[in-house]
């Protein structure tokens, strides 16, 4: 039901948004130029989308395999399309992470591995985005000005955070007794403004009371520590395959724009383009709406402005956020029928499709 709350929040802020943009936008020249719509390069930019989601899921295949753990293809892509899907309809997309942990838990996955996989994950994407982004920061001197009135140093406050986030994770995982200190004083500070109540700790299954949790909590992050230490000594190929998985996955989600550029009849803008998504993206990390909404069109529409003409701004906007955000909703509303389905039947059977466990 509070799923429900979310979509429906979210789909009615970023319509009014794309509905308003369109009225401000459409004009007699743009009704002339909807005929001239390359449907070939909206077919590349829907498959550039579909590649990083490919993308995506031979990373989670990868990290998965190089702590001994060899989950099914299919219950790989449920789990994806679920953390997606969660991550469109939640306020900075804090939902994916959770989704994923939990569903790889399911396939068989300790906890502290599952959640090694989705820090592994989670650092793969802050190198790549930050490089990616940093990289186009560089190449497009001439918009220093422009953006320097708007968004300039938000963005390097951004990726200095990013570096500091980096260098902190790196040192809590050397030091474990640190992390347990740390994630141990988080939660407790939790459950004492939470009045140290048992309904609580429902969220912690096997956790009877705030002493077994603090026990539960030294062990998983003994466990994660532990993944972190297989992927040091014996994953690194896994890392590796992992990075290039990510890379892919990144230059294809920021080409997407570009596409749609090119299905209007412009240039592709490439080095613009890529700074401008990694902005929004940015942008969509702040928890404040459901799934960015409102806020992506209206900073879509203030960055492309430069490279778009405005009879044709409120058009990509709408083709853009098609592509990157509706479809994500449908497709994870069929992923979650799927896995309630296949839930049932695992009842009804038992679990016949667990992963093997190697090399543990």
């Amino acid at each position: 039901m509070k799923s429900r709350r979310w979509i429906a929040l979210s789909l009615l802020v970023s319509g009014a948004a794309l509905l308003g943009l369109l009225a401000v936008t459409f004009t007699p020249e743009t009704r002339a130029y909807l005929g001239e719509v390359s449907i070939a390069a909206l077919l590349i930019a829907v498959g550039l989308q579909a590649s990083a989601v490919l993308c995506r899921i031979l990373r989670l295949r990868v990290l998965c395999r190089g702590l001994g753990y060899t989950v099914p293809l299919r219950s790989l892509t449920v789990t994806l399309l679920l953390s997606l899907f969660a991550g469109s309809i939640t306020p900075g997309q804090v939902g994916g992470e959770p989704v994923r942990i939990h569903r790889l838990s399911r396939s068989g996955l300790a906890v502290g591995d599952a959640v090694a996989v989705a820090v592994v994950e989670r650092v793969l994407d802050l190198v790549v985005f930050f490089s990616l982004t940093l990289a186009a920061l560089l190449t497009v001197r001439h918009l220093w000005g422009y953006l320097a009135a708007t968004v300039l140093y938000p963005v390097v406050v951004f990726l200095l955070l990013v570096f500091g986030l980096l260098l902190a994770l790196i040192v809590l995982i050397s030091r474990p007794a640190l992390m347990k200190r740390v994630v141990g004083g988080v939660a407790g500070r939790i459950m004492d403004r939470c009045g140290r109540s048992r309904r609580w700790l429902r969220f912690c299954p096997g956790v009877g009371d705030a002493g077994s949790l603090a026990g539960r909590i030294d062990h998983e992050v003994e466990a994660f520590a532990a993944g972190f230490s297989r992927f040091i000594r014996t994953g690194r190929r896994a890392v590796a395959g992992a990075l290039a998985f990510t890379i892919l996955e990144w230059v294809s989600l920021f080409s997407v724009a570009s596409a749609l550029l090119v299905a209007l009849g412009l240039p592709p803008s490439l080095a613009e383009s890529y700074l401008f998504q990694g902005i929004l993206q940015m942008v969509a990390n702040i928890p404040l709406i459901p799934g960015a909404s409102g806020i992506s069109e209206v900073g879509a529409a203030t960055l492309y402005s430069r490279i778009v003409p405005a009879y044709l701004l409120g058009l990509f906007v709408v083709l853009w956020r098609l592509t990157l955000y509706y479809l994500n909703i449908p497709i994870g509303l069929l992923a979650g029928a799927f896995a309630e389905r296949e839930q049932s039947g695992q009842a009804g059977e038992g679990d016949t499709d667990a992963p093997r466990i190697e090399n543990l």
